[in-house]
């Protein structure tokens, strides 16, 4: 893999004279600096914090639109053919993609069922159409980009395909002992809706995206690269990443609200942490899972559930539910107290790692909804009517809202607090004057 750098002078201007390119601001950091033009398979980061500022894949719109279509369709068949079937005691049992979701309906659980809905179809397949509709719109000019592209990239962190995935193979495990099971021609297929969903994320570059809706607007006065943006009264627009001067409200390219720093953000934080720290309780002393078994019910807490998957010897199972549902949560939870307080203590103990521990603990926070789609799967599979069947307990929607609410809490704080500084400059860095990146494949 070869490497380009560009580098900065003390003034944050690029070193070499010929190379040029628009400013941005790092959501992260609040750093304004140059980003070069890139070439496609380059990528280029934040020179003070590392943040992905920018990337260009070859074929911007084919591609995606290859890929976003391609899942659209496994997605189609994911809910045309049988998904699993399980055989026990001479009975039969057999699950489609949709009854997931609507098992729970009939089993008096309608907020998890729309949950469940929500997070594996409905969010996902709207992605999928998004992409397809604003990589046509870079061909021909279709109405509505502004909007679909907003949406797009605010529902994006809710979409968990990947995560029934892995609650899929958690359920195998779990009822490998009860009976045998047969992957249906849509369970291939939503394994290939998986792959091609993420893929398609991957290959988009949401800057560029945004470049051929509508051109990023230019500062009305000469800023400073090397200085952050508060000290020269600019912000930047969560959703396309433009630049706004402090005395707009609203971005002047996407029509979002736009804030200096995001409104009582440590106040928001620590509410919703809270929230989610006293939800975890209960999520964790009431039964997460109800089996009845020839009359006999059994409920399973969560720590129950994975000290029974260990004492059977599935040891990996009970390793990743225990991550997921214990030791992610707490650590999100412990995590979000930490910025807020080194918020408030001297820079030098916060910044750089504290910004990739935020970065970090935000994507792997949505990984704890595992356990309640394992519950979900199981419902919807094992209904063999007095023999064994699975229903939800009520710490299910208790443990999802612990999950929504520290992911809302994650979106509530401000990672751009770590680096202010009473002046409003950029902190000065230990580190070489590294503008950017840029890697090519």
């Amino acid at each position: 893999m070869a490497s380009k750098h560009y580098h900065l002078t003390a003034q944050g201007e690029l070193e070499q004279p010929d190379v040029e390119g628009e400013l941005v601001l790092c959501r992260y950091c609040d750093l304004l600096q140059h980003l070069p033009e890139l070439q496609p398979g380059e990528e280029a980061h934040c020179s003070q914090c590392g943040h992905l500022l920018d990337s260009r894949h070859p074929q911007p719109v084919i591609r995606p639109v290859l890929f976003a279509s391609s899942a659209l369709f496994m997605l189609v068949l994911a809910n045309l053919f049988p998904f699993i079937s399980m055989h026990a005691a001479g009975s039969q049992q057999q699950m489609s993609f949709l009854d997931t979701s609507s098992v729970l309906f009939a089993v008096h659980h309608p907020a998890l069922a729309v949950l469940v809905w929500l997070f594996i179809q409905a969010i996902p397949a709207f992605c999928m159409t998004a992409v397809i509709y604003l990589k046509l719109g870079m061909i021909w000019p279709l109405p509505a980009r502004m909007w679909v592209a907003r949406v797009l990239f605010m529902l994006k962190p809710w979409s968990m395909v990947d995560i029934f995935l892995i609650g899929l193979l958690v359920s195998f495990v779990k009822l490998a002992s009860h009976g045998d099971l047969a992957l249906g021609l849509s369970f291939w297929a939503f394994c290939l809706f998986c792959l091609l969903h993420l893929r398609t994320f991957q290959v988009i570059d949401r800057r560029e995206m945004w470049s051929r809706i509508s051109p990023n607007p230019k500062p009305m006065f000469q800023a400073q690269p090397g200085c952050t943006g508060f000290s020269q009264h600019l912000k930047v627009c969560a959703c396309c990443t433009a630049l706004v001067p402090f005395n707009l409200s609203h971005c002047s390219r996407c029509g979002d609200r736009v804030h200096r720093r995001i409104p009582a953000s440590i106040q928001k934080t620590l509410a919703l942490t809270t929230t989610a720290a006293i939800l975890y309780l209960p999520a964790n002393i009431y039964p997460i899972m109800v089996t009845v078994s020839m009359g006999q019910e059994t409920q399973s807490t969560i720590l129950s559930g994975i000290r029974l998957l260990w004492q059977d010897g599935a040891y990996p199972v009970a390793v990743i539910i225990a991550l997921a549902s214990v030791v992610i949560p707490v650590l999100k939870i412990l995590v979000l107290y930490g910025l807020c307080y080194l918020v408030m203590q001297p820079q030098s103990y916060r910044q750089r790692l504290s910004t990739w521990v935020f970065r970090w603990v935000d994507w792997i926070g949505r990984w704890s909804m595992v356990d309640v789609l394992v519950v979900a799967i199981l419902a919807a599979l094992v209904r063999f009517d007095l023999l064994m069947s699975v229903y939800p307990g009520p710490a299910a929607v208790t443990f999802a809202a612990v999950v929504i609410i520290t992911m809302l809490a994650a979106l509530s704080f401000d990672p751009r607090l770590l680096w202010d500084s009473p002046t409003g400059q950029a902190p000065a860095t230990t580190e070489q004057p590294n503008s950017m990146t840029e890697h090519t494949s």
